[in-house]
C-alpha cells in the first residue's frame, strides 16, 4: 500500500520534504534571489524561513549536482533552472541552537556551533583538498579565514553561506534587557573595548572579506529583526535586506490561490470529507491570513500555522478543536520589553483593542536602518510590532492587526498590561458558562451575558468605557469565544461583504446543528446612553436593524453558504449594561449549488 504524503509541519529538510510531503512550490523565488548577491530576508518567527534555507542549500550544493532531478525535477525551478545551480560549496549555519548564558558561555556556544557547521562542510569536501590547517583555528573568524584560504589555494568553488536565524541569540539578549552583553557582541569586547573586536562582528567581517576576494560567492541570511545587522555596522554592511522587495514578498507564506490548491491536494491525498472543505478554508482565512508586508500587496497566510492546522485535520479526520498553535504565539516577552521602554505602549494597545484604531506609519521609516536603541524608541513602537508579526499594513499609511490569531494574542497582552486581577479565574468562570451553549438550552444571549459579567463588568474600570467603541466588544468577545468554542464554530470579525463589515460572525462547523450567529454591536457611552434612555428599551434603532439584515442577505449569497443565519443586535450602554435583541424573520439557508 502506497504511503500517503504527509503535511510538512516541523519538516525543514528539503530532501525529506520533497520525498515524503505535500508542499507548496515556491522554488521560483530562487531566480529572484539571484538578482542580489547578499540577500537578508526577515520575517516573524515560525513563518517558514528555515525551509527556504534548506531549499537553497540543496539547489546550490555542488555535491548534489547528480541528484538535482530528485530534489527539483517536479518543481518550477527544476523545469527552468538557473546557470548557478549546484555550483557552490554550501556552508550552512543555524544560530537558533546557540544557547544564551553568560557572555563567555555565549561565545563558547557560538564557537561550537560554527565548528560543527564547518566540520560538516569539510567532511563532505575532504576529497577536494587538504583541510588540515583549518583545525588550528582558535576562534570563529579565524576558522572562516582558514576555510577561505583552502578554497583560494586550491582554486575550489566559492562558498554559498547560509545563516538561518542569524539574530536568534542576540534577540534573546535584547528581549531580556541584557543590553550590555548585546552591545559587547555587536561591537567590541566588553573587557577591552578599545582594541578587541567582538567574536560576532569579526565572524561576519570574514564573510565580507570573502565576498571581496571571491572565496565567498553568495550569502543568504534569515532572521526576525534588522537591528543586529545594523548594529554590526562595518561587520557586514554589504547585506541587502530584501524582505520589502515587492517581487519577493511571497517567498515564505501562502497566497489565497496556493492555499486553495494545497487544501484540494490534502483532501484528495488523505480522503477527507469534501463537505468540510469550505469550513476548513474559512478557518485558515480567519486565523492565519491577512499579512500585507507592503501597502496594497496580496495578503499572505502564515504557512507554518496552516501546516500545523492541516496536520491536525489529517490526524483527527475533522477540523481541529484548537486553532492557535501554542508554539507559534509571538513571545509575550517582546511586548513586555517594548512596554517597559515605551510609556505609550498601553495607550497604543488600547487604541487597537478598545477602538480598533490603526497606527499611522511611513514606509520610508520602516525600511530605514535602525539599531537596538531606535527599535525601543517611542516613535518606532508600531514598526517593532510589524517585524514581530503583530501588525501589518491596512492601507498605504496605516498598520493594523492581521487576523484572529493575532487579535487573540493582543487581547492577552491587553489583559496583562492593564494589570487586571483574577484573569485566570475570570476565564475559567467564563469558559464554564460558555460551554452551556453546547447543551440543548444554551443560547448566544447566555454566552454574551457570561462574557459581560465575567470579563467586562468584573475587570474593566468604569472610566475606560468612555474611550471605547464597538471594536472592543467584537474583538474581546470573539477572542474569549475562540478559547472554548472552536470545535463548534469558525469565527470572523468584521466579515467583509458587499454590504459592509459585520461585527461578529460564528459559523457552525459541519455536524453542528446550530444556525450561524451574526451579531451587530452598537455602542453608547455612559452619557449618551443616559441621555437617550437607551438601556432597557424594547426595540433597537431602525438603522442598525436594517444594516444587520443587509449583512445577513449578503452572507447568504455566498456560493459556499449552507446555514440558517440568526441575527442579533447588541446595544452596549457604557458600563451600565446592554440590550439584547434577537431580530425576527426566518434565517436564510441556500444550497451549496445554485
Amino acid at each position: 500500500m502506497e504511503r500517503k504524503r504527509k503535511i510538512p509541519y516541523g519538516v525543514i529538510n528539503w530532501a525529506k520534504l520533497v520525498r515524503e510531503c505535500l508542499f507548496v512550490d515556491n522554488t521560483g523565488y530562487i531566480r529572484k534571489l539571484e538578482d542580489v548577491e547578499t540577500p537578508v530576508f526577515l520575517r516573524p518567527k515560525r513563518f517558514g524561513k528555515s525551509v527556504v534555507c534548506s531549499m537553497l542549500a540543496h539547489y546550490y550544493d555542488i555535491d548534489l549536482k547528480d541528484r538535482f532531478d530528485e530534489f527539483f525535477g517536479m518543481t518550477d525551478i527544476g523545469r527552468d533552472p538557473t546557470p548557478l545551480r549546484n555550483s557552490f560549496l554550501v556552508l550552512q549555519f543555524d544560530f537558533s541552537t546557540v544557547q544564551v548564558g553568560t557572555l563567555a558561555e555565549i561565545e563558547r556556544n557560538f564557537w561550537e556551533n560554527v565548528k560543527r557547521s564547518v566540520g560538516l562542510l569539510i567532511a563532505r569536501e575532504k576529497h577536494l583538498a587538504d583541510w588540515g590547517d583549518v583545525d588550528k583555528a582558535q576562534n570563529p573568524a579565524d576558522l572562516i579565514d582558514a576555510v577561505r584560504s583552502v578554497i583560494r589555494k586550491n582554486h575550489l568553488p566559492p562558498l554559498y553561506v547560509i545563516i538561518d536565524e542569524y539574530d536568534n541569540f542576540t534577540n534573546e539578549l535584547v528581549v531580556s534587557g541584557r543590553d550590555a552583553e548585546y552591545n559587547a557582541i555587536c561591537g567590541h569586547d566588553a573587557k577591552d573595548d578599545a582594541t578587541r573586536e567582538s567574536f560576532f562582528k569579526a565572524f561576519f567581517k570574514s564573510f565580507k572579506a570573502g565576498l571581496a576576494d571571491g572565496t565567498v560567492g553568495r550569502t543568504y541570511f534569515t532572521g526576525v529583526l534588522p537591528i543586529t545587522l545594523d548594529d554590526l555596522s562595518s561587520g557586514f554592511n554589504v547585506g541587502t535586506v530584501v524582505n520589502l522587495d515587492s517581487d519577493k514578498l511571497g517567498m515564505v507564506g501562502f497566497s489565497k490561490e496556493q492555499v486553495k490548491a494545497y487544501v484540494d491536494d490534502v483532501f484528495a491525498e488523505h480522503g477527507l470529507d469534501p463537505a468540510i472543505k469550505p469550513s476548513v478554508l474559512s478557518d485558515l482565512k480567519a486565523f492565519y491570513d491577512g499579512y500585507h508586508f507592503l501597502p496594497g500587496s496580496e495578503p499572505l497566510y502564515n504557512s507554518t500555522i496552516c501546516n500545523w492546522y492541516l496536520r491536525c485535520l489529517v490526524v483527527e479526520r475533522k477540523q481541529p478543536s484548537i486553532v492557535i498553535d501554542a508554539n507559534v504565539r509571538t513571545d509575550i516577552g517582546w511586548f513586555r520589553r517594548l512596554a517597559q521602554t515605551n510609556p505609550r505602549a498601553l495607550e497604543k494597545l488600547r487604541a487597537y483593542i478598545e477602538r480598533g484604531e490603526g497606527e499611522d506609519v511611513s514606509l520610508s521609516a520602516l525600511s530605514a536602518k535602525f539599531g537596538r536603541a531606535k527599535f525601543f524608541s517611542e516613535e518606532f513602537f508600531p514598526y517593532a510590532l510589524y517585524y514581530l508579526g503583530l501588525l501589518t499594513f491596512e492601507d498605504e499609511m496605516t498598520f493594523n492587526i492581521p487576523n484572529l490569531t493575532i487579535k487573540n494574542m493582543f487581547v492577552d497582552y491587553y489583559d496583562e498590561l492593564s494589570e487586571f486581577t483574577n484573569v485566570d479565574e475570570a476565564r475559567r468562570a467564563f469558559g464554564q458558562a460558555i460551554r452551556a451553549h453546547v447543551k440543548a438550552d444554551g443560547t448566544w444571549h447566555g454566552i454574551f451575558d457570561a462574557y459581560w459579567q465575567q470579563y467586562v463588568k468584573a475587570r474593566i474600570p468604569a472610566q475606560a468605557f468612555d474611550k471605547m467603541n464597538e471594536n472592543f466588544f467584537r474583538t474581546t468577545f470573539t477572542s474569549r469565544c475562540m478559547d472554548v468554542l472552536p470545535m463548534f464554530y469558525s469565527f470572523e470579525t468584521e466579515y467583509n461583504s458587499s454590504e459592509g463589515r459585520c461585527d461578529f460572525l460564528a459559523i457552525p462547523k459541519p455536524g453542528v446543528a446550530k444556525p450561524a450567529q451574526l451579531v451587530e454591536f452598537k455602542y453608547f457611552t455612559n452619557a449618551a446612553a443616559g441621555k437617550g434612555k437607551v438601556l432597557g428599551r424594547t426595540e433597537p434603532d431602525a438603522e442598525t436593524v436594517e444594516q444587520a439584515f443587509a449583512y445577513r442577505k449578503a452572507l447568504a449569497r455566498r456560493p459556499d453558504w449552507n446555514h440558517p443565519i440568526a441575527v442579533t443586535v447588541v446595544e452596549v450602554c457604557g458600563s451600565t449594561g446592554y440590550n439584547w435583541f434577537d431580530l425576527p424573520g426566518e434565517a436564510i439557508a441556500i444550497p451549496l449549488c445554485h
